[in-house]
């Protein structure tokens, strides 16, 4: 049987003259005392210290029966075994379950402090279209359920994309198409992961500290809506951007940067706009990973004679390797934004279905994997790790591996 009980432990009087108030755990003759946020004064106990203020007695009868709530369904088999050491660690995490609150929106804003900027306005995006569904921006992470998210992901389906209005300072809704069906689970992804992240953080399954019990992400049916323009273009595709000709400077640009990107092993805009001229070989490293990897994501690529014609136009004049790239727009986001525009046009004036600029590193991808080039060459050549194994890490890329595997993709074409 377990008892409780509010007590005064002898010779614990503090300097100010008040004594803390205990509760003690007694379970198989041996006894804890709980320290608790109660204190007596010298006229709230007797001569031999016993708590006599009705007020503080209420206030730790109160508490006992928290207590008692917390060891109630415990069945003669639970504390079988057990001592008064598990008895008071239970009722601790009892208590501080009951207790526990943890904003999702500043844990996560702490969180993605340590995140790339990339990283970081990814997520945010996802925040903010959370707090424009709440209508706040407060929300205690074991209120998260799987009610709130689907209503969450009705309401994000059927409203219009949205922008930062300039002249407001205000989200709005912009004058364009409604987000495709499902793309509101990219948001989910995100929300869920940080999710996780807390849960990593301040659950303890080793010590059965349970604090964020719940899993509402896991029972929800994820749709995504497709590579969003981002997929694989396949060969004929490919080809026919390859041989496209036009007067058009932009789009002469826009065509050039995604090619180059293509036979560069899939390149990415960031460091495509910030290279500097090179002959031969690039090597560089890859903004986007560069921070959290231990090699810098260095990367090596042979310069392909094929390419030759394409950064030539590209380069014009200027200190930069791709300085008509630069021209686009001053910084290498809105080079991206830029571009995509451009091939979105591209892409009406010849019926095709819609792709972005990085629709050329998977196409990359899809064709090196077709021709029968290993996984492991696809990730170095594309700057993956894999699945971080051993190997991974310890292993000197195999660069020369690498350079033919592009060359076996760039022999697919007619340039």
């Amino acid at each position: 049987m377990i008892t409780f009980k509010a007590i005064i432990i002898p010779g614990n009087r503090r300097k100010d003259g008040t004594y803390p108030v205990h509760i003690r755990v007694t379970f198989h003759g041996k006894t804890r005392r709980l320290p608790t946020t109660l204190v007596c004064y010298p006229g709230d106990v007797t001569r031999t210290l016993k708590i006599k203020n009705p007020t503080i007695l209420n206030r730790a009868e109160a508490l006992i029966a928290r207590m008692r709530d917390a060891v109630k369904d415990l069945s003669m088999f639970d504390l079988e075994g057990r001592d008064v050491d598990w008895v008071v660690s239970h009722i601790k995490d009892t208590l501080t379950k009951e207790t526990f609150h943890l904003d999702f929106f500043q844990w996560s804003e702490g969180y993605l402090q340590c995140k790339t900027p990339s990283t970081r306005r990814a997520y945010t995006t996802a925040l903010n279209t959370l707090e424009r569904f709440l209508g706040r921006r407060e929300l205690d992470i074991n209120s998260i359920s799987r009610s709130l998210l689907l209503e969450f992901m009705e309401k994000v389906d059927s409203e219009p994309v949205m922008h930062y209005d300039g002249k407001t300072g205000k989200i709005v809704p912009s004058k364009v198409a409604k987000i495709p069906k499902g793309a509101s689970t990219r948001h989910l992804s995100k929300l869920e992961h940080l999710f996780n992240a807390a849960k990593d953080r301040y659950n303890d399954e080793d010590a059965g500290r349970i604090l964020i019990p719940r899993s509402p992400f896991s029972k929800i049916t994820k749709v995504y809506p497709g590579s969003n323009g981002q997929g694989n273009l396949g060969r004929e595709l490919m080809q026919r951007i390859i041989s496209w000709e036009t007067d058009n400077q932009v789009m002469r640009t826009a065509l050039d940067a995604f090619i180059v990107s293509f036979g560069l092993m899939g390149a990415n805009m960031a460091d495509l706009y910030n290279a500097r001229p090179v002959k031969g070989t690039w090597v560089y490293n890859r903004q986007k990973t560069a921070p959290r990897r231990a090699d810098k994501a260095e990367m090596r690529v042979d310069i392909p004679e094929q390419l030759h014609p394409f950064l030539e136009r590209l380069q014009g004049t200027g200190g930069w390797w791709l300085n008509n790239l630069r021209g686009f727009a001053c910084t290498k986001d809105n080079a991206t934004a830029r571009v995509n525009k451009t091939l979105r046009k591209w892409c009406e004036d010849n019926g095709v279905e819609v792709f972005t600029f990085y629709a050329a590193r998977h196409t990359w991808a899809s064709l090196a994997r077709k021709e029968g080039i290993d996984k492991s060459t696809i990730d170095d050549c594309l700057g993956h790790r894999g699945s971080y194994q051993a190997a991974d890490i310890y292993a000197e890329k195999a660069w020369e591996l690498m350079q033919e595997a592009n060359r076996k993709v760039l022999e697919l074409f007619t340039w």
